[in-house]
């Protein structure tokens, strides 16, 4: 998820957690905690862009390093306020850092929560990266958390339950669509969960489509072959992220290594829409923030009116 929601929902559960005993400082051990994770983005400014792509949402989301990381901050935690139990200290990192990397499992990215033993990643792909439903109750509680005193707990409670139904609808509706297209993945659209991006994979390719939870017609579908054939290097991260969801394309001598899982240049719009993760192969340019790119090209606000009406069914 985006850092906004990890900042919110870490210091609605902080102050859950501790608050009673370290006040608004439980805000922000929690939010600072719940952030931890995030920090191998910056392997981004180091290694070329394939890997950083399979950095991001490896080591530091798996269990170990929350295992580790937990028990180093109730350490230090430990030194600043000696009169907090242990135990409350270790439950309290502990559940942030798992929560983070749990989190980041509802989206399209996959995390490494087995790393180092395994490299499988995870996702069960029920919410978008940012999603304003899910987050705005969390951010209002967060805000109130700031300055106001009384029902603290009451406030950041009902804001994770509110989260909470919010992520329950989205994985109804993600059953939903799943039934109804017999789509073998699908996806949130951007910022929603009413908006599905869905895949039908074939021995040839792969057909892809937008289907809405309030749609009345059948989905429609375009075709892309994947052309695994045109790749001349094996390209074992790229492969490794992509989870078998992907296709080659060539555009003035340039190979692409489309990621499908992350949908399409407003594709509710264009079902042979461009992908909007196009990584260029054997780049030699600074392509690490290639997963930035696309996502949101050519919004403006006709394109919001569509997709507003789009994820209505219209």
């Amino acid at each position: 998820m985006d850092s906004l929601t990890h900042l919110t929902l870490g210091a609605c559960t902080g102050e859950l957690l501790l608050g009673k005993k370290l006040g608004k400082k439980a805000m922000l051990w929690g939010a600072f905690a719940a952030n931890l994770p995030d920090i191998d983005t910056v392997a981004g400014f180091f290694v070329h862009g394939d890997r950083a792509l399979m950095i991001h949402r490896g080591i530091t989301h798996s269990l170990l390093f929350a295992v580790i990381i937990g028990l180093l901050l109730a350490f230090l935690a430990k030194r600043i306020y000696p009169k907090i139990e242990m135990r409350s200290l270790v439950f309290f990192f502990l559940f942030q850092l798992i929560l983070h990397d749990l989190l980041d499992t509802c989206t399209n990215y996959g995390t490494g929560l087995l790393e180092p033993f395994s490299h499988a990643r995870f996702s069960i792909e029920v919410l978008y990266v940012a999603d304003p439903l899910f987050t705005i109750s969390l951010l209002i509680a967060s805000a109130y958390l700031i300055w106001g005193r009384r029902k603290r707990s009451q406030w950041a409670a009902i804001a994770i339950i509110i989260s909470g139904i919010y992520l329950g609808i989205a994985s109804v509706g993600k059953l939903y669509i799943d039934s109804k297209t017999k789509a073998t993945l699908s996806t949130p659209a951007p910022f929603t969960s009413l908006l599905w991006y869905c895949i039908i994979k074939t021995d040839k390719g792969y057909y892809t489509g937008y289907q809405s939870v309030f749609d009345h017609t059948p989905i429609s579908y375009g075709f892309y072959p994947q052309n695994d054939s045109l790749l001349k290097e094996p390209q074992p991260d790229l492969k490794a992220f992509a989870d078998e969801y992907y296709t080659i394309s060539q555009s003035h001598n340039q190979l692409y290594f489309n990621v499908l899982r992350f949908g399409q240049i407003q594709g509710w719009q264009n079902n042979m829409a461009p992908f909007a993760l196009s990584y260029p192969v054997n780049s030699t340019g600074d392509e690490n923030m290639i997963i930035q790119k696309g996502r949101l090209s050519g919004w403006n606000k006709t394109s919001i009116k569509q997709y507003l009406e789009r994820i209505a069914g219209k």
